[in-house]
C-alpha cells in the first residue's frame, strides 16, 4: 500500500500527477455583449435623430441648437460598441475563427476611425469653424486618404465577418447578408439626408445579433 506523498511546503497531501485537469471555465460574454447591443441601440437613435431633427443644408446644419447634442448620443453610443466589440469572438467561438478574427479586426478600425474620430469632428470641430470663419472649400486631402483606408477596411471587415457567419452557421443567416447589405448600400445610396446611415443600420442590426449571442452564451 503506497503512501501519498506529503507537500513539503504545505503539509498536505500533494496531488498526484494523474489528476485530470480542471476544464477551462466558458467565456462569459455577457458584459461585452450588453455593451454591444446598448451601443448599437443608442448609436441608431443618434443616426435617427440627425435625420429626423437637424433642419437646414449645407452649412446651417452645423449651426442647429440640436446637432451637437445628438451627435454626443451618436458618439457615446459608438464608443460603447467599440467597447462591446469583442463579443463577436465570445458569440463566434471557435467557429470559423480565422475569419472572424480578421472580419473584427477590420470592423474595428473603421468604427474606431469613422464612428469615433470623424464624429468627433462633425460634432465639434465644424460646428465651430463654422462660427470662425467657416468651413473650407475643400477637406483636406489627407483626411480624404483616411476615410478611403477606413472605408477599404470596413468592405473586408464585412465580407469576412458575413462568409464567417455562413460557414460557421452559429448566427442566423440573415445577419451576414445585412452584412453585406451594409457593404452595397454605402455606394449605392446617397451620402447626404437620411439614407445615407442605412449602411450604419445594416452593421448595427447584425452587430446586435452577435451581442444577443454573447450575453447568453456560457
Amino acid at each position: 500500500m503506497t503512501r501519498p506523498t506529503i507537500d513539503p511546503l504545505t503539509g498536505n497531501p500533494a496531488q498526484s500527477d494523474t489528476t485530470p485537469p480542471v476544464a477551462p471555465t466558458p467565456t462569459d460574454g455577457r458584459l461585452a455583449g450588453l455593451a454591444l447591443i446598448a451601443g448599437c441601440v443608442i448609436a441608431t437613435l443618434g443616426f435617427v435623430g440627425i435625420s429626423v431633427a437637424v433642419r437646414g443644408t449645407g452649412d446651417a446644419r452645423y449651426t442647429d441648437s440640436l446637432w451637437i447634442p445628438l451627435y454626443a448620443v451618436l458618439l457615446a453610443g459608438s464608443l460603447l460598441i467599440v467597447l462591446g466589440l469583442p463579443a463577436i469572438l465570445v458569440a463566434h467561438g471557435s467557429a470559423s475563427r480565422r475569419l472572424t478574427m480578421i472580419g473584427y479586426v477590420a470592423l474595428f478600425a473603421p468604427l474606431i476611425m469613422l464612428n469615433v474620430a470623424e464624429t468627433s469632428i462633425e460634432a465639434f470641430v465644424k460646428p465651430y469653424l463654422v462660427g470662425h470663419g467657416g468651413l473650407p472649400a475643400q477637406d483636406p486631402a489627407a483626411l480624404d486618404i483616411f476615410e478611403m483606408v477606413a472605408l477599404l477596411m470596413l468592405i473586408v471587415g464585412c465580407v469576412c465577418l458575413a462568409i464567417a457567419v455562413f460557414r460557421g452557421r452559429v448566427l442566423h443567416w440573415w445577419v451576414g447578408v445585412a452584412l453585406i447589405a451594409s457593404v452595397v448600400t454605402a455606394f449605392v445610396l446617397p451620402h447626404d439626408g437620411s439614407l445615407a446611415f442605412v449602411s450604419d443600420y445594416c452593421v448595427y442590426a447584425a452587430l446586435i445579433a452577435f451581442g444577443l449571442r454573447a450575453a447568453r452564451r456560457r
